[in-house]
């Protein structure tokens, strides 16, 4: 025969039970991404076939540098309005979950490459020259704007990969 167990009940508010429940929210894996300093720091991102082959160049190299990813707020802060962006570039070449608005649309990323090459291009250029006349504003105000540090220093590194493919070469496809 078993044993009877004594068993005490306990009676738990709502806050105690979410209290309880509650996990601490781990940072996603782009704002983990944001606060690697170095280029050997953002590599542990990625899984072990995607490291990226080449380091980050050095100065004065012909070499590309690392794949940057171009969101659209750093293109608004080089003057992109949303039109221009539908017009110029292609669809977004990856997508990222968005870490500032939990179940919000995916971020819309482009290279740095892709950029660069359209903000080289003389119809890109025009249209550029217009819209800031038009808007009362120069490309210096709009990068004066950004406040945040850590999104100054992915603006600064994003334009540093963009000019790499501004730059006219020749025998280059």
């Amino acid at each position: 025969m078993c044993k009877p167990q004594h068993r005490t009940r306990v009676v738990l508010d709502e806050s105690e039970i979410r209290r309880r429940t509650a996990r601490p929210e781990r940072p996603t894996l782009a704002e983990r991404y944001a606060r690697a300093s170095t280029s050997a720091e953002r590599d542990r991102f990625y899984g072990a076939g995607d490291h990226r082959s080449e380091p980050e160049p050095a100065r004065g190299t012909g070499r590309p540098p690392s794949t940057v990813w171009i969101t659209k707020p750093i293109l608004r802060t080089r003057g992109w309005t949303e039109s221009a962006i539908r017009e110029f570039l292609p669809p977004p070449e990856r997508h990222y979950s968005n870490p500032h608005v939990k179940g919000g649309s995916p971020m819309q990323l482009w290279s740095a490459r892709t950029v660069g090459r359209v903000e080289a291009t003389d119809e890109w250029r025009a249209w550029l020259a217009r819209s800031l006349a038009r808007r009362g504003t120069t490309l210096r105000d709009l990068a004066e704007s950004i406040r945040e540090t850590a999104f100054r220093q992915r603006a600064l590194a994003a334009d540093k990969a963009m000019a790499f493919y501004r730059k006219p070469r020749c025998g280059v496809r």
